[in-house]
């Protein structure tokens, strides 16, 4: 295989929410809410010139919209109706939509996408998307076969992953241990390619028998339901995106690169002294 199979992969944009990712010209909302999100729309405009021109594939891992989250709508929404949310989402990814020659789209939580994942399946048909999964349920494994090459994509993880790799580790064996695709197909798969979402961390963990990646996200962190801020560091997420360079039957079958944004700093204070260190 000459050229390498390009696929973007992007989760979590919580497009909507005052501390997440937006178009400045969206409508209704034009410019930035904050600091925040002209920083997220600098980033954004360093992937658009970074990625390949032309994508085989573009991956949406979904919690697309940040949706009707009810105890966010006071203090963190910035974009208050679901039509509004899906508008603004389009707006964001139809220059990338243009270069995919197909689209994926996962459904995630119902807590950001309602109940049965409509706000997906309606984006979905807004860009010309593929459903995945077929059935209605959250969390449900896509499953997308390059010859000798598996990739299972999935919005959420086995638990939490600010524990880092361990559930990472544990989903990759458990596809090796146990998997529900027909023992035809199994027959054929050489390497595996495990994606998980939902935490707004990036990790990698790799084995002999392929790649395990937490997927970065597109929202800012923010203090929520009394979290104080010496425990963020516990939760803090990694803002980017995953692209992904498949050669089927190759020694390396799986390149990636991964682009990791700098987060802002945060307030410092020394409890020795009683004085402030560095305020953000």
């Amino acid at each position: 295989m000459d050229k390498p199979y390009t696929i973007l992969v992007l989760a979590d944009m919580h497009v909507g929410n005052k501390l997440a990712i937006k178009h400045p010209q969206t409508r209704g909302y034009s410019g930035f809410h904050n600091e925040a999100q002209e920083y997220l729309w600098e980033c954004w405009q360093h992937m658009l010139k970074t990625i390949p021109k032309k994508l085989d594939e573009l991956v949406l891992m979904d919690e697309i919209v940040d949706g009707p989250v009810k105890p966010n709508l006071k203090y963190q929404t910035l974009i208050t109706t679901p039509r509004g949310q899906r508008r603004a989402a389009v707006k964001l990814l139809e220059p990338i939509a243009n270069r995919a020659n197909r689209i994926w789209c996962l459904i995630g939580t119902a807590w950001h996408v309602e109940e049965w994942g409509q706000a997906t399946k309606t984006l979905a048909e807004d860009l010309g998307a593929t459903i995945w999964p077929t059935g209605d349920s959250a969390g449900h494994n896509a499953f997308i076969q390059y010859e000798d090459i598996m990739l299972d994509f999935a919005h959420h993880s086995s638990t939490v992953m600010v524990n880092r790799t361990m559930p990472l580790e544990r989903e990759m064996r458990y596809r090796l241990i146990d998997n529900p695709l027909p023992e035809k197909v199994k027959a054929q798969i050489e390497t595996w390619g495990i994606f998980r979402a939902h935490t707004h961390v990036f990790e990698h963990t790799e084995d002999r028998h392929g790649h395990g990646f937490g997927c970065p996200s597109w929202q800012m962190p923010y203090y929520q339901y009394g979290i104080a801020k010496r425990a963020m560091a516990r939760i803090w997420p990694d803002l980017g995106w995953i692209l992904l360079k498949l050669r089927p039957g190759t020694e390396r079958p799986i390149e990636y690169h991964v682009e990791i944004y700098e987060m802002p700093k945060v307030d410092v204070f020394d409890g020795i002294k009683g004085e402030w260190v560095e305020k953000a």
